[in-house]
């Protein structure tokens, strides 16, 4: 029997870099926001039991646009502590969670479906996660000077949603509030809790899609409304 999956999508975010006077969750691409995209995507690749976690003060608003079957409850200062908030709404049912990002609007739902079947096809895969190759030259810098080209071989831009047992997704939040620490993502809390041998499992990469863009500059909005419509939306 499959496990059951529930979702969070985070929208907590201010937008500030998009220069939207709203949220960033409530900005409009092609009719719709980025917040309504992000759930029905969830709903698409049969996850239904969804948890919204908006900037505070915002809920009737999210209310207005993903009706009253989302569970919704206000962020925190920080994305882990909005996630952190979106884990407490959970079912007690919930075995499975999937972190979405809502500014990642058009992430195909086939791409979902496959990170949440890793989970279910091997049994010490703790985490997955898509992601893409990086395709680009990377080099570091200091103050605008070039210092070193860095191998990309073996490198991969996460996308989301990341999906993760929820006990697991659980304890490594636990472990990093206790110690005070933050990540930038919720992969990073697992690997963390695995180094130190507090999990056992592993944390795997599954095939992402360009599609998965990130809405974070104005520019994105554009690509953002390019995808939706070749894709019909």
């Amino acid at each position: 029997m499959a496990a059951v999956t529930a979702g969070i999508v985070v929208a907590a975010g201010s937008g500030q870099r998009l220069g939207s006077d709203l949220p960033k969750a409530f900005v409009v691409v092609a009719g719709r926001s980025l917040l309504q995209w992000s759930v029905d995507l969830l709903r698409q690749a049969g996850v239904h039991d969804v948890v919204a976690v908006v900037p505070k003060g915002w809920s009737d608003h999210a209310r207005r646009e993903v009706g009253g079957d989302v569970a919704l409850v206000g962020g925190g200062a920080t994305r882990m502590a909005s996630v952190a908030a979106g884990l407490t709404m959970l079912a007690d049912t919930c075995e499975v969670v999937a972190v979405h990002d809502a500014a990642r609007p058009f992430m195909p739902a086939a791409a979902v479906r496959r990170a949440i079947a890793t989970l279910g096809a091997a049994s010490d895969v703790v985490a997955a996660a898509p992601g893409l190759p990086v395709a680009d030259t990377l080099k570091r810098v200091a103050h605008g000077d070039v210092q070193a080209t860095v191998d990309r071989a073996d490198l991969v831009a996460i996308q989301t949603p990341q999906v993760f047992r929820r006990s697991v997704l659980e304890q490594a939040h636990r472990e990093a509030a206790t110690g005070g620490q933050v990540g930038t993502d919720d992969l990073e809390l697992v690997e963390r809790s695995l180094a130190r041998g507090e999990l056992s499992g592993r944390v795997v990469v599954t095939e992402g899609s360009v599609f998965g863009l990130k809405v974070t500059h104005p520019d994105d909005l554009v690509l953002a409304g390019a995808i939706a419509h070749r894709e019909g939306l």
